[in-house]
């Protein structure tokens, strides 16, 4: 539960945290980057995201000292430092754009909500620096939903796809900020993950619990702390996860036999009964993967029904036969929940394909939830590839 954000009566002195004051320049200390998306013979990596867009926490609780190291910097300033080091960790040679904005309420903002640092324009290392440089104090509430809100009108211009980078401290919240984020979600569906940074305190890690929520929302984002992202390596690792999906690259390999025609040699098939021209995913299994329900949702995206056109004419063509429409999630979220919510996808396909001719009597649904994953969960791009929904013959 986000905590209300409260200010009652103080005294003047109450009043000179709340309103802030300048403190003095970050300093950045020396960093080397690692390289990013290096193309090996096995590796390849393509550009996902055209559009790093940055909120970053400058409320009054980010005055506090961080307790992450000894160098007695502000979480402000940590939260600098991490950026200025993703900065250097962006390669050079990229085509992006990048905005960045601050939220808070006090004399740092001039009492507004937001400042916006970096409009949405081409991105280079200068400029980020430069929009980076600009915040220098930290003063005043947390209204993270209006920078989330502002930023759902800041991207009506952006092209492509949208990581949106929050850092923050997660304190003192409001309590629909969680409901701004899925606004924004709502309204730029796959296109746009997030991703968050804590900068916080052993004491008030519940915050890292919000910017986790908040990461979720988008299914396809990550939440990393600062502690965690402060070497070259670990840096390079979240950028070109950010940044960049990466494939095997294709190996010419010699077909023994293919005895279901599926494209899948037997060699590796897991199910040798695939019905000819069903759909099947790399285990040779009738499947539609990378399935974007949305967030905590068992309604399929319009976007997405035509995939489930190629199910429908094979089971038009196989009028006798009967399937078992399987249900699986990604590990995100609590087991019993993803257990529950697979079986709900599952009925979903099941109504779509009813509702499209398919007699309901052919079709019974089960859930498997996140315990039969074909991918790594630790990438964006292997939970997508878990959140399926795969087809079984029950009968021809």
């Amino acid at each position: 539960m986000l905590k209300k954000l409260i200010i009652p009566a103080v005294s003047i002195a109450g009043l000179a945290l709340l309103s802030g004051c300048a403190t003095e320049p970050t300093s950045y200390p020396s960093f080397t980057a690692a390289p990013v998306a290096q193309a090996t013979s096995t590796a390849a990596f393509k550009q996902k995201t055209d559009t790093v867009y940055v909120i970053l926490d400058a409320s009054s609780s980010t005055r506090v000292t961080y307790d992450g190291n000894d160098s007695g910097d502000s979480k402000l300033d940590v939260e600098k430092q991490t950026l200025y080091r993703l900065n250097k960790t962006i390669p050079a040679n990229i085509r992006l754009n990048s905005a960045m904005q601050t939220y808070g309420s006090g004399h740092c903002l001039d009492w507004s909500s937001t400042k916006t640092d970096q409009s949405l324009t081409k991105y280079t290392a200068k400029g980020f620096q430069t929009a980076l440089d600009q915040t220098q104090c930290a003063s005043g509430g947390s209204p993270m939903n209006k920078a989330l809100l502002q930023a759902a009108t800041d991207l009506d211009s952006a092209s492509g796809n949208t990581a949106v980078l929050i850092l923050s401290d997660g304190q003192q919240l409001p309590d629909n900020t969680l409901a701004a984020a899925q606004a924004l979600e709502d309204k730029f569906g796959s296109r746009l993950c997030i991703y968050s940074i804590w900068v916080g305190n052993s004491y008030d890690t519940s915050g890292q619990v919000v910017l986790q929520e908040l990461s979720n929302i988008s299914n396809c984002g990550k939440s990393m702390t600062a502690a965690e992202l402060s070497s070259s390596s670990s840096m390079a690792s979240f950028v070109e996860g950010m940044l960049y999906t990466s494939g095997a690259v294709a190996v010419a390999q010699v077909t023994s036999r293919d005895s279901d025609g599926d494209g899948v040699d037997d060699a590796y098939d897991k199910c040798k009964n695939t019905p000819s021209g069903a759909k099947v995913n790399s285990n040779g299994c009738w499947s539609y993967n990378s399935v974007d329900f949305g967030f905590d949702s068992a309604k399929i995206s319009p976007a997405f029904a035509p995939l489930f056109e190629n199910a429908i004419s094979t089971l038009k063509r196989n009028p006798n036969m009967t399937v078992e429409l399987e249900g699986h999630t990604d590990s995100t979220g609590p087991e019993a929940y993803n257990m529950g919510l697979s079986e709900r996808r599952a009925k979903a396909v099941k109504n779509h394909l009813v509702e499209n001719g398919i007699d309901a009597s052919r079709l019974a649904t089960k859930g498997f939830g996140e315990a039969n994953p074909i991918a790594p969960n630790d990438t964006a791009e292997g939970r997508a590839e878990n959140r399926r929904v795969g087809f079984t013959i029950t009968a021809r």
